[in-house]
């Protein structure tokens, strides 16, 4: 969200309101949001949105992993391995069997089947695997609606009403199909595209898009675009290699937003010809990394193109670490291409500062220009939450020197950042803050920033308790925490601190187990008792009272669990969060007939005794 002066109000990027509809494993998304892309460019829209989650899925069905399918000749153990690791065993009966349920592993990389009969013979094979991003497991199917009004981002540019559908189907073979559709009333799109792998040679996915568009003034244009993603990983070498090559053989296609544009206030509207990407990244053992990345694309109606090309050396040896790293852009439009080199390393400090790093950084490009950034940063020495950085940069060319020094800190409640910067053109000083202000049926609970689903932890009057999860996470003085993140539809244990807990606090559970939906906010209920500790000795006229009996404090309110406990022997019963002065009441049968009792106590005052003291009570309970 940022505020536009010139126009006075608030821009948001994505604002929508969500339910997941777990009967189709899917989100129900209402709002200004973007559709899926996997098939289409993904465009932003206001109305509504129907897609897939794979997150409701359980591990074992997430991503993609063959079948595997083969004969047993007996009760057989079936073992799976990749890399030399067993992933998967199992056991199967006699005849045909297939494994559909295997974890996903990396995207590509043989695995190994042993088949061990139940008189010790052994049998394997080799299940070839590999996979391009969007493939699916044999026989599940993911999909997406979406529909409402496309938003540009630019008033010149029409914003027609639009249907939106993907569609993807796992198929036997490793093969997966998609495609899906586009309608508006002056654009038409479908899709439609296969994807498979190959084991060793990788895997390959391509597709064919047909598209009919018509602009205000009546012009048609029809036309088609062919896409093909190729992806390896050479697990030998440590060589991870995808290449997605983009073509459109038509000057006649143009996708939806190109063809929103078509005829407006924007100009001439640059529908694409061909574009390109490569990827590569080489693992060089205990040397480094290389890391080569390369970007192109034509248009039909310019002569001139966009490129770009980054080259990257990357190494560590005993916590230094640096890199050297080429860079070459070449953008329609511009008279020049731009060259550039840097180099960077970093060093960690020692001693008092061995939170802290040292690091430097130098470029330089084909137009002569160089700058170099000398930079101390880390966290203060006895403060883990709280950050600095101070650094000290010259630039040639008429930049001269510039400094700046700045101070972030991660606290429970949110972050606040402060910084200052000094240059040749202009003195700077910045301050900022983030963080979650949480509504909930309880009141008002400030936080961290929150990831898409949370928990809220009510733990009533424990103020700072520190929570496990997440960092510097503690309770405000009413006793309520955001927990920022949470992995949904899954089980998640939130822990409280006990060692944090005043002298006078405790819980009947450390931790609670919650399980959030996607998108959601759970609320993790702590029953607290504030008070002393008191161990009670109870009698009454036949001697101490017998062992099991119900021991629980009455209180006057009726809001919550009073503090309770079983007797034990001698008449004993422990119990936290008691009051200065109060009534204990006790039940228990005898012969199947109920008996209770009441003791009515008073805590003698005693300042100098700490309330993580347990106090002592002995006294008769009067038959009620």
């Amino acid at each position: 969200m940022q505020y536009d002066q010139q126009r006075r109000h608030w821009d948001t990027q994505s604002t929508w309101l969500q339910r997941d509809v777990r009967s189709l494993k899917s989100l129900l998304r209402i709002g200004d949001t973007y559709t899926t892309g996997d098939v289409f460019d993904s465009i932003q829209f206001r109305g509504v949105q129907l897609m897939s989650d794979d997150e409701m899925l359980p591990d074992s069905q997430r991503g993609f992993a063959p079948t595997i399918r083969g004969v047993a000749h007996s009760n057989a153990k079936v073992t799976v391995s990749q890399h030399g690791y067993v992933i998967y065993e199992t056991f199967v009966s006699p005849g045909a069997f297939a494994i559909s349920d295997l974890y996903p592993t990396s995207q590509s990389g043989d695995l190994e089947v042993k088949v061990t009969e139940s008189n010790g013979a052994v049998r394997t094979f080799t299940q070839p695997y590999s996979a391009v991003p969007y493939m699916l497991r044999e026989g599940r199917g993911k999909f997406s609606l979406s529909a409402g009004r496309y938003h540009s981002g630019g008033e010149s540019v029409r914003s027609p009403e639009f249907l939106q559908g993907t569609l993807f189907y796992g198929l036997t073979a490793g093969f997966t199909l998609y495609g899906g559709t586009q309608l508006a009333r002056d654009y038409q799109a479908w899709a439609l595209g296969l994807g498979r792998g190959f084991g060793e040679f990788g895997s390959l996915g391509g597709d064919v898009t047909q598209a009919v568009t018509r602009t205000p003034s009546g012009k048609r244009y029809t036309g088609h675009s062919l896409r093909a993603q190729y992806q390896k990983n050479f697990v030998s070498s440590g060589t991870a290699f995808s290449l997605a090559s983009y073509r459109y053989s038509s000057s006649g296609y143009y996708d939806f937003a190109e063809a929103s544009a078509l005829e407006s206030a924007q100009g001439q509207v640059d529908n694409r010809r061909r574009r390109e990407e490569l990827s590569v990244s080489q693992s060089l053992g205990g040397l480094g990394s290389l890391a080569v990345s390369a970007w192109s694309q034509e248009y039909w109606h310019r002569q001139s193109r966009d490129e770009t090309v980054h080259l990257g050396f990357y190494s560590a040896w005993k916590g230094i670490s640096w890199g050297v790293g080429y860079y070459y852009t070449r953008a329609s439009g511009q008279q020049k291409n731009d060259r550039s080199w840097s180099f960077n390393i970093n060093i960690p400090l020692g001693g008092p500062l061995s939170d802290s790093a040292v690091s430097y950084n130098t470029t330089s490009d084909s137009n002569g220009y160089s700058s170099q950034q000398m930079s101390l940063y880390g966290a203060v020495p006895t403060r883990p939450n709280l950050f600095y950085s101070v650094q000290q940069g010259y630039g040639n060319q008429g930049r001269g020197s510039n400094s700046s020094a700045s101070l972030d800190y991660h606290g429970g409640f949110g972050n606040a950042q402060i910084g200052y910067r000094h240059d040749a053109a202009s003195n700077q000083l910045t301050w900022g803050g983030a963080g979650s202000v949480v509504a909930h049926p309880h009141g008002v609970t400030f936080g961290q920033t929150v990831g898409e689903s949370f928990a809220i932890v009510r733990a009533p009057g424990a103020a700072g308790v520190v929570v496990q999860n997440g960092n510097n996470v503690h309770t405000d003085w009413r006793g309520y925490a955001v927990v920022p993140s949470l992995t949904a539809y899954r089980k998640n244990v939130i822990t409280l601190d006990t060692e944090s807990m005043a002298d006078d606090t405790d819980v009947d559970q450390q931790g609670q187990t919650v399980i959030p939906g996607g998108g959601a906010v759970v609320m993790a209920n702590y029953q607290t008792h504030i008070g002393n500790r008191v161990l009670f000795t109870l009698r009454n006229a036949q001697g101490p009272l017998p062992f099991g009996a119900s021991a629980r404090l009455v209180k006057e309110e009726e809001s919550g669990n009073p503090p309770g406990g079983m007797v034990a022997d001698g008449g004993q019963v422990y119990l936290s969060g008691v009051p200065q002065e109060g009534t204990l009441a006790v039940s228990w049968i005898v012969n199947n007939q109920s008996q209770s009792c009441t003791l009515h106590f008073h805590l003698p005052d005693n300042p100098q005794q700490s309330l993580n003291t347990v106090k002592t009570v002995s006294g008769l309970c009067q038959t009620r």
